[in-house]
Formats: C-alpha cells, sequence, structure tokens
C-alpha cells in the first residue's frame, strides 16, 4: 500500500514541477471523476481542462467551483449528450479536437452507472452499461491518440475494476445471449475487455502510459444512478450499506487524490528494464507502460501475477 501521506506529498509536489497539463476528464461531473478533477486543479498551476458531460448547464456550478480553486486554470465545457451512443463520443472528440491544442498530456475516464436491470440496448445495439464503462471510453481513445502522441509524457487511466476480469465470450462480445448477461458478467467482460485493450494500445502506442485503475469501495459515487432500474427494496438496502462503506472504504477525496497520483507519479512511468521503484506492468515486467493500479495504488500484475506498492 502507498500510504495516503505519499500521495498527498506527490501531488502538492506538482507545482514545483511546473505542471500545467492539458487534460481531458470524461465523467468528473461528480464522484471520483470529479474529485480527481478537482485534486489536478488544486495541485497544478494552469492546467487546461476538457470537461465532457451530457449538458453544458450541468457544468456550470463545477467551472465556477474549479475557477475558486485555480483562476489561473482554463476549463472548457465539452458537450457530450448520452454516451451510451457512441455517435455522441465522435461528436464530443471532434468538439475536442476543434479547440486546437497541439498535444493532450492527459486523458482520465470514469463515466458508467451500475444497473441492476436485464440488458438495455442502445439505438446502436450495444447494451448501455457496457458501452459507457467501455466502448465510449475506448472510442474517445482512439479519436484522442494523435493529440496524445504528440505529447511529452501522455498518460490514459479508465477508472473501473482492474484486477476483477471475468470471462469473454468470443461469438458474443455484445452479450446478447441472455444467459451471458448478468450485473457480474457485464461488469466483468467490461473489465477484462478494458485491460486487453489498454494492452494492445500500449503495444501499438509505445510513449502513451496506460492504466486500468479499481478505486476500491468508495461511497457517494453516484454510481446507482438509475433508479428506474432498481426496486424499493435495493435502493433501501444501498442507504443501508452505505454508511458501512464510509467506514472500510475510501472517501471520494482520497480516491480522487489516487488517481491524481496513479496519472502523474514518476512510478508509473515506462521504462525498459524496470529498476527499483518502479511498478510492475500487468504482464509482471517492472516499468512496462500498461498498469493495473488498485484501490490502495500498488500496481499488479493479472491474475496470478506479482504486486508492487
Amino acid at each position: 500500500m502507498v500510504p495516503y501521506t505519499d500521495i498527498l506529498n506527490s501531488n502538492t509536489s506538482l507545482k514545483s514541477t511546473g505542471a500545467s497539463p492539458t487534460a481531458v476528464f470524461v465523467g468528473a461531473t461528480n464522484g471520483i471523476g470529479k474529485a480527481a478533477l478537482l485534486a489536478l486543479a488544486r495541485h497544478t498551476i494552469s492546467p487546461r481542462i476538457y470537461i465532457v458531460s451530457r449538458t453544458h448547464a450541468s457544468l456550470t456550478p463545477l467551472i465556477s467551483q474549479l475557477e475558486d480553486i485555480n483562476p489561473a486554470g482554463t476549463y472548457i465545457p465539452i458537450e457530450g449528450g448520452d454516451l451510451t451512443l457512441l455517435s455522441n463520443v465522435d461528436k464530443a472528440s471532434e468538439s475536442i479536437r476543434s479547440h486546437g491544442d497541439d498535444h493532450l498530456d492527459m486523458l482520465i475516464m470514469s463515466a458508467g452507472y451500475i444497473t441492476f436491470a436485464s440488458r438495455i440496448e442502445s439505438a446502436e445495439g450495444l447494451d448501455e452499461a457496457t458501452c459507457i464503462s467501455y466502448y465510449a471510453r475506448m472510442l474517445f481513445l482512439v479519436h484522442l491518440l494523435p493529440l496524445l502522441n504528440a505529447a511529452p509524457s501522455p498518460r490514459v487511466l479508465s477508472v473501473l475494476a482492474a484486477g476483477m476480469e471475468g470471462q469473454l465470450w468470443p461469438d458474443d462480445f455484445a452479450l446478447k445471449e441472455k444467459w451471458h448477461y448478468s450485473l457480474m458478467k457485464a461488469g466483468g467482460a467490461a473489465v477484462s475487455m478494458t485491460t486487453l485493450f489498454l494492452e494492445e494500445m500500449r503495444k501499438r502506442n509505445p510513449k502513451i502510459v496506460l492504466m486500468h485503475l479499481h478505486p476500491g469501495t468508495v461511497p457517494d459515487t453516484g454510481l446507482v444512478d438509475k433508479p428506474e432500474h432498481i426496486g424499493w427494496w435495493m435502493r433501501l438496502f444501498f442507504r443501508a450499506l452505505v454508511p458501512v462503506m464510509r467506514i472500510f472504504g475510501y472517501t471520494v477525496e482520497e480516491s480522487g487524490e489516487r488517481v491524481l497520483f496513479a496519472a502523474t507519479n514518476g512510478r508509473f512511468r515506462a521504462v525498459q528494464g524496470g529498476g527499483e521503484g518502479i511498478a510492475v506492468g500487468s504482464d509482471g515486467t517492472r516499468g512496462s507502460g500498461m498498469y493495473l493500479v488498485l484501490a490502495d495504488s500498488r500496481s499488479r500484475a493479472k491474475v496470478g501475477g506479482p504486486y508492487s506498492g
């Protein structure tokens, strides 16, 4: 485990390095994504941050908060609409590119929600929950690759559930067969596809450091934001569960700081041959450039491999 004091020391040192990154956040209007966004604004000098949200109006209070934290920053709202539709990801990505930046230092993605309903198919034929947690995020990455590759030390981070990879069905990646679909099966499949996709992106883009992060138990994230899909008994269960999660889990603020740590700390850089103090990558080698980062900021190889902390 990386102690929280070490996390804060690393993050607060960013200003001394002159850090003024250009970043894109997808899913930062609440929960862990918002906490990571606020941490980035707090700990850097003059960041330039694109914030993808459903509507511009929903970002007005958040941007006001960011300007209070760091008036030297530039905060650009990007209307993403419903990200269960990949056509909206195309439009949002084009909007980001249209602003004319010549590089992108980091892409941090945490959009998603938990649903207890059966598979809900979008107009594009994909499961909505899987689309927003996997397909939409990876499409943002693909669209923004040229800007990321133009940065000196680009990093990409997807907050999902690294280390909890589940079964895949090669003849049914879309999980259309009803016996392939449940909350756990769909979640595990999205986690597996995320890890595999990021590993392949690392092979094709050796300049970019990619991370799949598991935030652990974090209450008050707003992930269950489709109340019409769960019964009253499940809503009551979650209401009773949150106080317990607060005792044993991480606060949203700490989780956000740990996301920023993963996105900026030197232990997660790509170093050929690894070395002391360099994290273990998903392939089990230090310095691989593709990392599965746990809630306590250790990294681990895929199931059965070593940990680093």
